[in-house]
Order: structure tokens, then sequence, then C-alpha cells
């Protein structure tokens, strides 16, 4: 694992996973949601269609529904690996989090088709969600740079495209409002996020 970037709390990491994996859990995201695992998200999470567009954005919780192995181990085991790797390299950087209990037991796989993506500016830290911390995304695959399924930062007038093997953490609060922008072209794009809580 190799830090790439870091700007105003948002950090990024590469080669967080071996190579071949993130094409593996693709294959499994598919594979599963063919065999009827896994919601869309508007139905999951009762948002409108103007946010989250129904036919376009799917979920799978890989906790409840575990991808097969990957070269004979399990696939979770190997991700969560690599998001301690990157955890534990973004708590060095800084550190006043080593001193905050915080615990990570979400991972959830989505996949975002053409056309697709969380169109409006939100945060994560809410008044449902008020322990939530951090927020993690894993990019399972690469999109053109074109502006395909960017994740932009409002306030940062920042954008990151995703990219294979690579990982952002960024804080959850209202400093980093940011939304998921609209997957161009006819590839996916597949992701695996969740949140660092805050435990009592």
């Amino acid at each position: 694992m190799k830090q790439a970037n870091s700007i105003d709390f948002i950090s990024m990491y590469e080669d967080i996973c071996p190579d071949g994996f993130c094409d593996h859990m693709i294959k499994e995201f598919d594979r599963l949601f063919d065999l009827g695992v896994g919601t869309n998200r508007q139905k999951s999470e009762g948002s409108k269609k103007i946010h989250k567009e129904d036919d376009h954005m799917n979920l799978i919780n890989i906790k409840n529904h575990l991808p097969r192995p990957f070269n004979g181990n399990n696939s979770l085991d190997i991700f969560l690996t690599g998001l301690q790797d990157a955890f534990e390299a973004y708590s060095s950087e800084y550190d006043i989090l080593k001193d905050i209990n915080l615990n990570c037991t979400s991972a959830k796989m989505q996949r975002t088709s053409p056309g697709g993506g969380y169109h409006v500016w939100h945060c994560e830290q809410m008044a449902a969600e008020p322990e939530r911390v951090l927020v993690y995304s894993f990019y399972l695959n690469t999109l053109d740079t074109d502006g395909a399924g960017e994740t932009e930062f409002l306030y940062q007038k920042l954008r990151i495209s995703p990219k294979e093997n690579s990982l952002v953490i960024w804080p959850a609060t209202y400093t980093h409002t940011h939304r998921g922008n609209v997957v161009h072209g006819n590839k996916s794009k597949y992701i695996i996020t969740g949140w660092f809580h805050l435990n009592a």
C-alpha cells in the first residue's frame, strides 16, 4: 500500500489489496446480485429518484453475503486487512484519531450503472447517524478521466476519479460535503464503502 495524495483531510491510498482482487469482487457482486442478493438504494434507503436513480444503483452488504474466497483466502478478510492498513496510515497522519475509540462495522459493495449516481450534495454525519466520524470509499475499477463517476467535494473544490484498487478516507461531517457524479459511457462503477463509527 502507498499513499497517493492528501488534501484537506482527504487521503487516497493505492495498492490496497492483492492483484486481481478487485476484478474478483466485481464478478462476485454480479454473481450475487444475479442470485437475488442485495437491493437498489432507492428501495433500501427510501430515497427519491432524483437523489439516487433507482435502476442504476445497487448494493450488497458483504458482511451478510460473503463473496467467494480469492486465491483460497476469505475475501472479506482480505479487504478488511487493506482497509485497516489505510486507516492506520490515516491515523498516523492525524494522530488525534489514535485517542478516539473508532470501529468500522460496515462494508457495502455498490454498483452504479451508466447514467446513475448520488447527485445531491450531502455529508455522512447527520441526525440519524451522529456517531459517524470517517468515511471510506474503495474503488474496484477505473473509469475514464472525463468526469465519469467522480467523487466530488464541494468546499474543497476537488474531484477524485475512480481508480482500481485505491481507497479514499475523509471526515464524515459537513466540512466534507460531497456527491457522486454521473457515470458516463458503458462501464459501471463498483465500490466498497462504509464508515468508521465512534464507540460509546
